[in-house]
């Protein structure tokens, strides 16, 4: 059980899911009539024509509680802006596949009854802070609860990637990238590179290699404490780092990128707890032979 003062709510919706807006302008009107100020993002303020609702940025990051309407990517979205400042996130799930996302849209409003009740748990899930240097200088700092990546551009060839853990050489890659996961991460861009599935309660870190151009290069998994350093060196082409599928930031040879546990940790609002191996076995079919 844990209680929390709600009084402002903000919504962040992922507009192109179906019945997104409906389900958010019915969302709206509930929380107005039961006594809750509600904050929306401009253009959602703009599609649902509630102009008295809209805020900005500074304004829904004063949120007592995040509800995020979409899939598990519109959790990622709300995380950034809710985990620097502690705001628990109820994830409702309008998507085909949700691993994170608990609530179905139908049973909102029982959900916001049970947070006001005090009728929840919340899990503190990790999340990991990725640096980018440039001859010493910081020149991107980026907060991931999924993954961060360093990946090639365009251009269809390998880049050649040092990695350190803890300043001790680990490997040079010779890949299309490198994932670096959290644990809630591992059911995303991690396992469709071949990675570990691992139980989001673990306290670690994924390092996966993307179609590395040797046998010897498998996936490892690290102590959360660790640290990971990542140097992209390569004579031309295009480098990229990503942040929870973010926007893409350029890098150059000679960039190192370090990636660690954050400070900061995802705060979800969970209702009796779905144990994660039912997931497994519901969402990824686990251990099933599916006939094509």
């Amino acid at each position: 059980m844990s209680t929390m003062m709600l009084q402002r709510v903000g919504l962040i919706v992922h507009t192109d899911k179906p019945d997104a807006l409906r389900f958010t302008r019915e969302a709206v009107e509930w929380l107005s009539q039961h006594g809750l100020q509600v904050l929306l993002e401009p253009e959602i303020a703009r599609a649902l024509d509630m102009p008295e609702y809209q805020c900005d940025e500074s304004a829904l990051c004063q949120s007592d509680l995040l509800i995020a309407l979409g899939g598990d990517g519109t959790i990622l979205r709300a995380s950034h802006l809710a985990a620097p400042r502690a705001i628990p996130i109820l994830g409702v799930h309008l998507g085909r596949f949700g691993f994170i996302a608990q609530v179905k849209p139908q049973d909102l409003r029982a959900a916001i009854a049970r947070v006001q009740a005090g009728d929840y748990t919340i899990e503190k899930r990790l999340m990991v802070r990725a640096i980018a240097y440039r001859e010493g200088e910081p020149i991107c700092d980026a907060l991931a609860l999924n993954e961060v990546v360093v990946t090639k551009g365009a251009v269809a060839r390998m880049i050649t990637l040092q990695t350190y853990v803890n300043d001790t050489f680990l490997a040079t890659y010779s890949a299309d990238g490198l994932v670096v996961s959290t644990p809630t991460g591992s059911t995303a861009y991690s396992l469709s590179a071949g990675g570990a599935i691992v139980d989001p309660a673990c306290e670690v870190l994924l390092l996966t290699p993307i179609c590395a151009h040797t046998l010897s290069a498998r996936p490892l998994i690290l102590p959360a404490e660790k640290q990971v350093k990542v140097v992209v060196t390569a004579d031309d082409g295009e480098f990229h780092l990503q942040a929870d599928g973010g926007e893409a930031v350029s890098l150059r040879s000679g960039d190192a990128v370090r990636v660690f546990r954050a400070q900061e940790r995802t705060h979800l609002i969970v209702f009796d707890p779905v144990e994660f191996y039912t997931k497994l076995r519901d969402r990824l079919l686990w251990g099933e032979r599916v006939n094509v």
